[in-house]
């Protein structure tokens, strides 16, 4: 049923837009046909409504004329494209003309016809015929302008919203795009390393990284996914990291909370914890070092990093690509439903980022 009226009012099709357009004349008819039979009704027993429906239909003509006239040559041509002044002195003459209109049908058409049914006009007068029309073309004009114009924004509002949705839907392969080839070249240096010492942890860094990879290129093209999942990546990553630092990392991670009946953009954590080996533990030259703590309490995700990072780092301040894409992916995701905060001084860089999970603005498709 709501699809059938939402088709009604706005589909563009030629039987929908017939019916919505002959209902709403229908509707006026019947209208002012009963304003006219309750107006001339002063307690006489003819029947006043079925001379009023008559009248109703002759002066329907001239509020057509008016309503589309407006609508389909003033509108387009005029207000829509910002002449409002040459668009505004065009209604006050298509006003003038229908009002003009309502005398010639009074005397035209309504006068013969009240004497056929012996109900002739009391008097008839130019100037309250002309503002007699006047009133009811404004009045009914006013009316079918109004819901053209709410008509014209509800259009232009869903398309402005598909659009922002094409946009976000697009930035959001580009972030992903930049995402996986940054996440790709990181995990292939740490794998290149370890096969340089002739690491016998080689295939099985191999294998975590196929594990990665079919993550990647499957779970991730869905706009959400199992929070456990995304942790389990995370857990992957950081044993790939591990073999390659061997003792020359210290790694404490607490995980808490219920991870199984929660989910979470794809990719969102893992650049964190990148940018924790790559500018944190990579730099380090002695013992490296980095912890992390992940709490789900109700829809809330708590996430904080923090890494040792050595006191030669050049340009300290910097914002590396992991996180400028994080910033931008929580904006168009999370919107006013995240905090990240990022600190560092010369030997600690710490991130702490908290996330209502519930709370993911999907972009449809």
């Amino acid at each position: 049923m709501d699809s059938f009226f939402s088709k009604l009012v706005l589909s563009n099709r030629s039987d929908y837009r017939f019916s919505r357009h002959f209902l709403f004349w229908v509707v006026c008819w019947a209208f002012q046909g009963f304003i006219y039979g309750f107006y001339y009704n002063n307690g006489e027993t003819r029947d006043i409504f079925s001379v009023s429906f008559v009248e109703s239909a002759i002066f329907l003509p001239q509020h057509i004329f008016l309503s589309y006239a407006i609508i389909y040559f003033v509108l387009p041509m005029y207000i829509f494209r910002e002449r409002y002044w040459a668009g505004f002195l065009w209604v006050i003459v298509l006003i003038l003309i229908t009002a003009v209109l309502s005398p010639v049908l009074n005397y035209n058409l309504i006068r013969p016809f009240r004497e056929s049914v012996n109900f002739p006009l009391k008097h008839f007068s130019f100037f309250y015929s002309f503002m007699g029309g006047l009133r009811g073309s404004l009045t009914v004009a006013g009316f079918a302008v109004a819901i053209k114009l709410i008509k014209t924004w509800y259009t232009k509002k869903i398309e402005n919203e598909q659009l922002e949705k094409e946009r976000v839907k697009a930035e959001l392969e580009v972030l992903k795009g930049q995402i996986h080839p940054h996440f790709m070249f990181n995990t292939l240096n740490s794998i290149y390393s370890l096969a340089l010492k002739r690491s016998e942890e080689t295939p099985e860094a191999i294998l975590k990284l196929s594990q990665l990879m079919r993550y990647i290129l499957t779970e991730c093209a869905r706009p959400v996914v199992p929070l456990v999942k995304e942790v389990e990546v995370l857990q992957h990553y950081i044993e790939l990291e591990k073999s390659r630092f061997g003792n020359r990392l210290d790694m404490a991670v607490n995980i808490k909370g219920d991870l199984d009946t929660s989910v979470i953009a794809p990719l969102l954590l893992l650049p964190l914890l990148e940018n924790s080996f790559k500018h944190g533990a990579n730099e380090m030259v002695e013992q490296a070092w980095i912890s992390l703590d992940l709490h789900i309490q109700e829809d809330f995700l708590k996430f904080k990093l923090i890494n040792g990072r050595s006191a030669d780092t050049d340009n300290p301040n910097s914002i590396h690509i992991g996180l400028q894409n994080v910033k931008k992916r929580l904006q168009l995701l999370y919107p006013n439903a995240h905090d990240l905060r990022i600190t560092e001084d010369d030997d600690t860089f710490v991130i702490t980022l908290t996330v209502a999970l519930n709370a993911i603005k999907l972009i449809e498709a």
